[in-house]
């Protein structure tokens, strides 16, 4: 969900840029987006211009996403474009100066407000008027904190529990726990209070108000995939994936399964033989994601949960998997 008070803050500052490049005052018309996929939806807010007598669409981008690489940008600019039916100009907060310029090589047009404008055949303004300011860094949680949420939406309430009892609920030490907790109240999700003798946390939101805050700080759990022959899957392998979203949804399976595993168990696995790798999905029975929490701590015996199936998915560009990634957190029982 876009931030109002980060996208007001960028829209501002791009009224004043644009103002001082066209010489007079311009206004900007939001666009309905619901042709975009969802993961373009939560990163941009559409709108519309008139800038030397033309119209321009614009994707302003929320200023708390980390920068993307120019290969990123573009794959956003061309989705945009084939969603929209127009080209769409790219409103960046920050940009480096070895994006930007790696940005016009590929042709790619964005404004970052106060600095630069880059529109071929309109407008082209590249000159550094400030310091170059550091790069923003889209503040993530860790695995161990993004599992410790995820289990709080899902499996229960920690409302009223000791620091100690989350610890046992979520199988990390009480070192750890800790090491999340700091983390969860530095990152404004919860608050640290007094129950008694024990410290307990008292989260901001609940249910999915919670779900939408937190999310933009959540990222996929998967590290890596792997290709392998594996004919009996066991425990604790749950199904991930296409494979997990086709039994939650209506979308097909992809021919080869996929599965989730902790690393250490991947390795078990490949160690004694359990499996084996392989090079390629062609020679392939499973398909193996190595997470970075354990799956089957928010899973059921089957599958894995469906807020890590939407995290290790949301960022795919195929409008069908959007659409059921939609579906899948709609039917979530908050």
């Amino acid at each position: 969900m876009i931030s109002v008070l980060s996208m007001s803050s960028l829209k501002q500052r791009l009224l004043d840029y644009l103002e001082t490049v066209a010489g007079e005052h311009l206004d900007l018309m939001p666009e309905t987006a619901s042709a975009l996929p969802l993961f373009l939806r939560e990163r941009y807010g559409i709108f519309t211009t008139r800038l030397f007598g033309r119209r321009f669409l614009l994707a302003l981008e929320m200023e708390d996403w980390e920068v993307g690489s120019p290969g990123e940008y573009g794959k956003h600019q061309a989705t945009l474009k084939l969603n929209l039916g127009e080209n769409v100009v790219l409103v960046l907060p920050i940009l480096p100066s070895y994006a930007r310029n790696r940005m016009v090589q590929m042709g790619i047009p964005f404004i970052i407000p106060g600095s630069q404008i880059f529109i071929p055949n309109t407008v082209i303004d590249l000159r550094e008027r400030f310091p170059q300011p550091n790069i923003r860094r889209k503040k993530t949680l860790g695995p161990a904190a993004q599992c410790t949420v995820l289990y709080h939406l899902l499996r229960g309430s920690f409302a009223g529990m000791s620091l100690k009892e989350i610890a046992q609920k979520v199988q990390y030490s009480p070192i750890m726990l800790s090491k999340v907790k700091d983390e969860l109240e530095a990152a404004g999700i919860c608050k640290i209070v007094r129950s008694g003798r024990s410290l307990v946390l008292e989260f901001t939101a609940a249910g999915q108000p919670l779900w939408e805050q937190v999310q933009p700080q959540l990222t996929s759990p998967v590290k890596k995939t792997r290709w392998v022959r594996w004919d009996k899957p066991v425990t604790p392998a749950l199904l991930a994936g296409m494979s997990a979203l086709s039994r939650r949804t209506m979308i097909a399976a992809d021919r080869v399964p996929t599965y989730a595993l902790p690393l250490a168990e991947f390795q078990d696995f490949l160690e004694r033989g359990v499996c084996t790798g392989c090079r390629d999905a062609e020679n392939a029975t499973a398909k193996i994601e190595v997470w970075s929490y354990p799956p089957e701590l928010l899973g059921d015996n089957e599958m894995v949960d469906p807020l890590s199936l939407y995290l290790s998915l949301r960022d795919s560009q195929d409008e069908r998997i959007q659409q059921q990634l939609e579906q899948l957190i709609a039917e979530v029982k908050w």
